[in-house]
């Protein structure tokens, strides 16, 4: 029998959408690459899908579930199922699952083979995880799907949720949400609880900090032979952001989809250089406008795996062309070697991070844009709920990008290391000089050495 899981989780990442954030795993196939709308949308009877449901599933109760803190194993059901499976992956779908021809199950008597979509539902987790485990086993070549209960549309177990207002519904779905407003100096924090002229009103639980002093913008162009670069650093002082309400997204845990939108102006006139030699110009007003999704998975760790970038622009001098960047995402293949990542429970903290680049409006050049002295945090395990309202910090608990070891570090040890090596070897050879037992004397018989000696 092949079994299939799902274990979906929703969370809040906007006050005008809900999103839901699925792990997938399975212990007979690599499931990367599918969709849960595919996989039950393709639903038979002969491999059914199951909707494994209650009203309050979140990732937060699936980490308490799994022991995700703790070094013991976990006894429940669902949670040993995702962890002892052979394949994971995550997985975002911004929409409910329609679900209407679903067969519902409150109870293992009202099972009957041969649907195409089961909903089995509970009033909380651990009548959810008894019901499955009374029933899964009886669904041969099925596909679970471990979620909330709003996540799933059918009439006998959906309560839909209004987002949006009547007034949002007729209004205009723009990309760019609300308005920034204001301009304030570096360091940046997201969300502003350090800004006294933003009101922001701190959650218990809602512990994501986003923190930066500077920024690198570096132009790449490729050329018939090679590529070429050139950077320019735009420091604290040079810079002013704005903010609006959701550049800062959190969520209450570690796991799930979080994102930080940072809003710089320049307010001075800055040169990028190759080596010495100018390369491109920013002027003052230009505007650096991008967006950092940051991920957590149920297995301990985050990482960047996503950007926006909303408007920066570039004008060339000498070889150099002109560029610019408007509404460009770029995903995690885009993002992997940015070393933006930790593990849950952790910050990280970098002096420069690696580029992220995005292409723009010039074929052979790409613009990047480099951290400088950031701190991310995404959720503090440490802090108790009254201690995170009474003042919101980072954890102690905090990670750098830079290895202990950094490649200078090692060009350093591994030469004093031959160095060292030929000073041992030296002297063992001269301590292995030995000393004749006689020498040569003029008075008396000459030496005679025996060439077989």
């Amino acid at each position: 029998m092949r079994v299939l899981f799902s274990a979906i989780t929703i969370s809040l990442i906007a006050s005008t959408a809900l999103a839901y954030d699925a792990v997938l795993f399975s212990n007979q196939r690599e499931i990367r690459g599918e969709s849960i709308e595919k996989l039950a949308k393709a639903a038979t009877p002969e491999e059914p899908v199951v909707f494994i449901v209650n009203p309050d599933f979140t990732l937060g109760q699936f980490s308490v579930k799994a022991n995700a803190y703790s070094s013991e194993p976990t006894t429940d059901f669902l949670a040993k199922s995702v962890k002892n499976s052979n394949f994971h992956g995550s997985q975002y779908f911004p929409h409910p699952i329609e679900a209407s021809t679903a067969q519902v199950v409150t109870s293992s008597e009202e099972y009957k083979a041969g649907s195409a979509v089961y909903i089995i539902a509970g009033e909380e987790w651990t009548s959810m995880e008894q019901l499955a485990e009374q029933l899964i086993s009886r669904i041969d070549n099925s596909v679970g799907v471990v979620t909330s209960t709003d996540a799933v549309l059918h009439e006998r177990t959906n309560r839909v949720k209004r987002v949006a207002t009547d007034e949002m519904d007729g209004a205009s779905e723009s990309s760019e949400g609300p308005e920034a407003t204001g301009s304030y100096p570096f360091p940046l924090v997201l969300p502003p609880y350090n800004n006294s002229a933003i009101k922001t009103t701190p959650e218990a639980n809602l512990t994501c900090l986003f923190y930066l002093e500077g920024l690198s913008v570096v132009v790449q162009q490729k050329t018939d032979k090679a590529f070429s670069y050139a950077a320019a650093y735009l420091p604290g002082a040079n810079l002013t952001y704005s903010y609006a309400d959701g550049d800062a997204s959190c969520l209450k845990g570690p796991v799930g989809n979080f994102s930080f939108r940072v809003r710089a102006q320049l307010h001075q006139d800055v040169t990028g250089k190759q080596f010495n030699t100018p390369a491109f110009t920013m002027k003052s007003g230009d505007s650096v406008d991008f967006t950092l999704k940051i991920t957590g998975d149920v297995f301990g760790y985050w990482s960047l795996t996503g950007a926006v970038m909303h408007n920066v622009a570039v004008t060339g001098q000498g070889n150099y062309k002109s560029a610019k960047v408007m509404e460009q995402t770029i995903g995690e293949p885009e993002t992997q070697y940015s070393k933006i990542n930790s593990v849950a429970g952790w910050s990280l903290v970098c002096g420069q991070t690696q580029a992220v680049f995005f292409p723009s409006d010039t074929d052979t050049v790409k613009i990047g844009i480099s951290l400088v002295n950031t701190q991310i945090q995404l959720f503090n395990v440490n802090s108790k709920p009254e201690k995170w309202l009474a003042a919101q910090q980072f954890t102690l608990q905090a990670e750098d990008c830079t290895g202990t070891f950094s490649a200078g570090s090692w060009m350093g040890i591994i030469s004093a290391l031959v160095l060292i090596g030929g000073l041992i070897f030296g002297y063992v050879m001269l301590q292995s000089v030995q000393t004749m037992d006689r020498f040569d004397d003029p008075k008396q018989k000459q030496i005679v050495i025996n060439v077989r000696e």
